[in-house]
């Protein structure tokens, strides 16, 4: 079931022997588990989660792609997200978490709809990566008010 999967690679202890994952490799993994928390990833989801990678780190369209590939095989590896969560924690301050919140609000509408497991998992990340009330409300409004000027 998918909530069993969230709560073991959300909860799950940290694979031994690894190397911490960069802040660029745990952002694209977070970014495809929200895209694929609805059980598929669209088109426009992956290619937003493409286009906010490039955008956040300077990186072009290669480059983009290639941290997506490796962030895939990560995703399909990993038996939790907790290493990716504690490079996170300790790389952002505030700032850079409620940002991090933004591209994940990014990702969850881009397809043009939230569903409902996608706003869980948005919730419980916001939870483990400490961010407070305000900055996960004020990155979700930050979002929608951008999709709303340019539709009009």
């Amino acid at each position: 079931m998918m909530f069993d999967r969230l709560w073991s690679l959300l909860s799950g202890d940290a694979a031994s022997g690894r190397a911490a994952p960069s802040e660029r490799l745990s952002t694209a993994v977070l970014l495809l588990e929200l895209a694929r928390a609805d059980f598929e990833i669209a088109a426009v989801e992956r290619k937003r989660v493409a286009g906010l990678l490039a955008q956040r780190y300077d990186l072009d369209e290669n480059g983009a792609e290639s941290l997506i590939a490796q962030a895939e095989a990560e995703v399909g590896a990993a038996v939790s997200l907790f290493d990716y969560l504690k490079t996170l924690n300790t790389e952002l301050e505030p700032a850079g978490k409620r940002q991090l919140m933004e591209m994940l609000w990014e990702v969850a509408y881009a397809d043009g709809r939230l569903d409902m497991n996608e706003e869980q998992l948005l919730r419980k990340l916001a939870d483990l990566l400490y961010v407070a009330e305000r900055d996960y409300i004020g990155a979700k409004l930050a979002v929608l008010d951008r999709r709303e000027a340019a539709r009009g």
